[in-house]
């Protein structure tokens, strides 16, 4: 006979931060939450039946039913506090809540619209950026081999902000991958960081320390030529 999976919330005894797992049996849900949210050990955890969940399993548990049993969330749109006063506090009703545990959840379909424009408008910000310092580096080295195909890690990387309210972002970090002759480690990177409030951008060249000689061969030989 199959048992059938079962709903049950766990919580970290401290915050009473958790969420709802299906399970079996209890004891395979409490080891789970307690692996998210209690270092493992059990006893930092509480583990307790929410039978209103059963239907959802396999589904995803919609956070406005989550809300309604007690449950609250951080909009990830605008940050605000969801839970059973969003009516009377913001005007904004339960029922509109928008996402699933387990996932992003948003105040209301509005901020979940705004969002995601915002982040597209990122995206396209940080390329922007990224297209920019590859005209800087392609100036000092015409010939470059960009690391197009590199991963987020050795590749290229923007990271920017928006100004408040404003149309204007600032662009915190720029780094640019590229490879040169003699290269064995991995690409050289030209980089800019403006985290520091006060001065001019730092920008600069880096490259792995054992591909020094190489790199530094080759732009010698790039200057000369250029």
């Amino acid at each position: 006979m199959t048992i059938a999976l079962k709903a049950y919330a766990v919580l970290e005894k401290d915050e009473y931060t958790g969420d709802v797992y299906f399970a079996k049996h209890s004891i395979t849900a409490a080891k789970a939450g307690a692996n998210e949210y209690g270092d493992g050990e059990l006893g930092y955890i509480q583990c307790r039946r929410a039978k209103w969940a059963d239907e959802f399993v396999g589904r995803g548990v919609p956070a406005k039913v989550a809300v309604d049993h007690g449950w609250n969330f951080e909009c990830h749109g605008c940050g605000i506090r969801i839970d059973s006063d969003l009516e009377y506090e913001r005007r904004l009703p339960v029922e509109g809540v928008v996402g699933s545990m387990h996932g992003r959840v948003y105040c209301c379909a509005r901020c979940k619209w705004k969002h995601i424009r915002q982040e597209q408008r990122r995206k396209e910000q940080q390329q922007a950026a990224i297209e920019d310092f590859k005209a800087i580096v392609r100036a000092r080295f015409p010939d470059v081999d960009f690391a197009d195909d590199e991963n987020e890690f050795r590749g290229h990387h923007a990271s920017v902000t928006r100004l408040g309210q404003s149309s204007v972002w600032h662009r915190q970090q720029v780094i640019i991958a590229f490879r040169f002759p003699g290269m064995e480690i991995g690409p050289a990177h030209y980089r800019m960081d403006d985290h520091h409030k006060i001065g001019p951008p730092i920008a600069g060249y880096t490259c792995c320390n054992g591909d020094r000689e190489a790199f530094e061969a080759y732009a010698a030989a790039t200057r000369r030529t250029s």
